[in-house]
C-alpha cells in the first residue's frame, strides 16, 4: 500500500511536531512519499500536474499540518483550490480519488477542554473539519478518523517543554502508523502484494519446496518454460530442476504489479527480474512476465490456482 503525506507548514524547520512527524515517518513507514508543499511552492503557484500524478500513484492521502484559526494554512487551502479540480476530484468523469484513503493529521496547540461547549473554542475539533470530510465524500474516498494531538506548542517560560511536545508528536505519530497498518491488514490487494514479496524472498535462497506447496492446491496448473506441470508433485519436480540449475541467494525484482478480483479470485499480473548465477558459474539475468490466479481463503491464506511464467 502507497502512502502519500502532503505536509503543510509555512515554517516546518521551525516546527517541532509537524517537523518530527514528517521526517521520522520515511523511516517507520515503507513505500511513503512526503511532498513538503510550502517547500516545493512557496509562490503558491501549485504545479496541478504533478499533484494529480502523486495523488493517482497513492493508496491513502495524509494531509499533515497545524489546526490554523480554527482551519488549515493557506498553503493547504491553495492547494485543494487547484488539485481537486473538475472532473479529477468531482464532476461527471471526476473519480480518479475514488476508494483512496483521506486521513487528516494535525497538531492543535490549545488544550482539548478548550474545544468544549463550555471551553473558549465553543466547538468540538470535530465540527471544525465538516468542509474537509465533505470534500472527501465529494471525492468518494474513504474518510478516516482524524488523528491529531493537543497541546502542541512550545513557549519557553510560558506554555510547554519541547520534550512535552516531542513526545506527543511520537504519540501522534505512533497513531498515524497504527491506522496504515491497520489498512494495509484489511486490504486484499495489499494482503496478495505482502505475500507476493515473501514468495519470492523464500525463492531466493532456494529453501524447502513445503513452503512453497503450502500455498499450491492439487490441481494447481504451474506453466513454466521448461514445461507444465500441475499440483504439488508437479512443483516439487520444477523446483527440483531449478535448484540443480542456479545457486541459492539470487536476486528477484519486482517490476510492477497489479491486482485485480475477478469472481471471488484475483488474478496477479507481475513483471519480474531475475539476478543469478548458474552452479556453473555464469551469470544468469532475466526478465519474466507472471500471471497467476490467487484465492483468500477464509482464514487468511493464500492459494494459488494458476501460476503462468512467460520470459520477456
Amino acid at each position: 500500500m502507497k502512502t502519500l503525506m502532503i505536509v503543510a507548514h509555512p515554517e516546518l524547520e521551525k516546527s517541532i511536531a509537524n517537523k518530527y512527524i514528517s521526517t521520522t515517518i520515511k523511516e517507520k513507514v515503507e513505500d511513503i512519499e512526503v511532498r513538503d508543499i510550502f517547500k516545493l511552492y512557496p509562490d503558491y503557484k501549485i504545479d496541478i500536474e504533478a499533484e494529480h500524478e502523486a495523488l493517482l500513484k497513492a493508496d491513502t492521502i495524509i494531509f499533515q499540518y497545524p489546526f490554523y484559526w480554527y482551519n488549515m494554512p493557506a498553503i493547504l487551502k491553495a492547494w485543494f483550490d487547484a488539485v481537486f479540480s473538475f472532473n479529477f476530484a468531482y464532476g461527471p468523469e471526476g473519480d480518479k480519488l475514488k476508494g483512496k484513503n483521506f486521513l487528516l493529521s494535525f497538531t492543535v496547540g490549545g488544550p482539548s477542554d478548550a474545544y468544549s461547549p463550555l471551553g473558549y473554542n465553543h466547538f468540538r475539533i470535530e465540527d471544525f473539519l465538516k468542509p474537509m470530510e465533505q470534500s472527501a465524500y465529494l471525492a468518494k474516498m474513504n474518510y478516516l478518523d482524524p488523528i491529531y494531538e493537543h497541546g502542541m506548542v512550545f513557549i519557553p517560560g510560558v506554555y510547554n517543554t519541547q520534550e512535552i511536545v516531542e513526545q506527543r508528536a511520537e504519540k501522534q505519530l505512533d497513531r498515524i502508523i497504527t491506522t496504515l497498518k491497520s489498512l494495509s491488514e484489511a486490504d486484499p490487494e495489499q494482503k496478495i502484494k505482502d505475500f507476493i514479496k515473501d514468495w519470492f524472498a523464500q525463492f531466493d535462497v532456494l529453501g524447502d519446496e513445503g513452503y512453497f506447496t503450502n500455498h499450491l492446491l492439487k490441481e494447481t496448473v504451474l506453466k513454466f518454460p521448461e514445461g507444465e506441470f500441475r499440483g504439488h508433485e508437479g512443483f516439487k519436480e520444477w523446483y527440483d530442476g531449478i535448484r540443480k540449475t542456479i545457486k541459492p541467494d539470487n536476486k528477484h525484482t519486482i517490476k510492477s504489479i497489479v491486482v485485480t478480483e475477478s469472481n471471488g479470485l484475483y488474478n496477479v499480473d507481475l513483471n519480474v527480474s531475475l539476478e543469478a548465477e548458474t552452479v556453473s558459474g555464469e551469470a544468469l539475468n532475466l526478465n519474466v512476465k507472471e500471471d497467476w490466479k490467487v484465492e483468500i481463503t477464509r482464514d487468511d491464506r493464500m492459494k494459488i490456482h494458476e501460476y503462468i511464467v512467460q520470459p520477456l
